[in-house]
């Protein structure tokens, strides 16, 4: 934890920093990385993989997701390392056709039937 030097209305005393070095200064963050952690996102080798991962997710994922190859990408726009670049564009690009594959109400209609039986 890091003290905080800003003492604006919705941000945290103390800055967190989880395992993968993300940080939260509100409590919109912390919700974040609670999401964050509770999605775990396989390193994809195909957009096969990635199509068919995506598929099965339910909407709160679905928007974990978006956040996360939002972050990914725009990381892979900052990241002066060509090598780390390619390999951060590529993962974003196959989470981004992860996310397109998603079908709303797909993955929680089956799970209730299934529950049903």
């Amino acid at each position: 934890m890091i003290n905080s030097i800003s003492s604006h209305k919705g941000r945290l005393d103390k800055w967190l920093i989880d395992s993968a070095g993300n940080i939260a200064i509100s409590a919109a963050g912390l919700r974040f990385l609670a999401r964050i952690k509770a999605l775990i996102v396989p390193v994809f080798a195909s957009t096969e993989h990635a199509v068919e991962w995506g598929s099965r997710l339910n909407a709160q994922q679905h928007a974990t997701l978006v956040d996360v190859q939002r972050t990914a990408s725009d990381a892979a726009l900052t990241e002066p390392s060509l090598q780390r670049k390619i390999n951060l564009a590529t993962q974003s690009q196959l989470m981004r056709e992860a996310a397109e594959s998603f079908t709303p109400g797909s993955f929680d209609a089956s799970a209730k039937r299934a529950r049903k039986t």
